[in-house]
């Protein structure tokens, strides 16, 4: 792993620890090394207090999130 990587990866997980999100903690998938620049913008923007409609990426970020059937 890279250095860069590996430090967005840290910051992920500090943001993590401090947001209180259940869709996050359901659906967030900690392993991935996808979107990790929006993984970041939406978690600071969750720690700041900002709300979900106020956050373009919110829904991207939630890899583990069903495409289909959640919401039936």
């Amino acid at each position: 792993m890279d250095e860069e990587l590996i430090n967005k990866k840290e910051q992920i997980f500090d943001l993590l620890i401090e947001v209180d999100d259940d869709l996050v903690g359901r659906y967030f998938d900690d392993n991935s090394d996808e979107m990790l620049d929006d993984k970041i913008e939406v978690l600071t923007a969750l720690k700041e207090g900002k709300q979900i409609k106020d956050i373009p990426k919110y829904y991207d970020i939630l890899e583990l999130l069903p495409k289909e059937g959640i919401w039936d």
